[in-house]
């Protein structure tokens, strides 16, 4: 019962989403690159500050790879269980994915921050520190300025 409690809590939360970005004039994709992407990610934001901080030897590392590991593991598992059901249930049809013109950018952005990380671990011997924080947060709030519709 309470999986169908929070399938109709979900609905309406974004149902709500959608009409405030319509009264804004905020397209949904937009919407959801931001407002959606920061609700589907304080849970894991308090949980990894809680590691860090509680966890003194070795939490920042385990809070660095929670950050990586629950998207990586969102991504591939529940967007391919989602796109092979899809499939599935459409088949011998192909499912055809709306294309959005900012698809690329924010890819661009992405790949951005994954490089940033990539190349900024290895130098500092696999410590996280303020520069590479810093780095991210700065690749973020560019990604933000440089949404065209979030601020129209």
């Amino acid at each position: 019962m309470s999986v169908a409690w929070e399938y109709v809590i979900a609905n309406e939360l974004l149902s709500l989403l959608v009409s405030a970005g319509l009264v804004l004039g905020v397209d949904p994709a937009t919407l959801g690159m931001t407002v959606l992407a920061w609700g589907n990610s304080l849970g894991d934001l308090i949980a990894n500050v809680a590691v860090a901080v509680a966890a003194r030897r070795g939490g920042a590392q385990v809070a660095v790879a929670g950050c990586y590991g629950g998207p990586v593991f969102n991504v591939l598992v529940g967007l391919g269980l989602s796109l092979l059901l899809s499939c599935w249930a459409g088949y011998p049809k192909p499912v055809a994915i709306p294309w959005e013109p900012r698809l690329y950018q924010t890819l661009g952005w992405v790949a951005a921050g994954l490089l940033w990380a990539f190349f900024m671990l290895p130098r500092r011997g696999m410590k996280v520190g303020r520069t590479l924080g810093f780095g991210l947060l700065a690749i973020y709030l560019c990604f933000l300025c440089t949404t065209p519709s979030l601020f129209a």
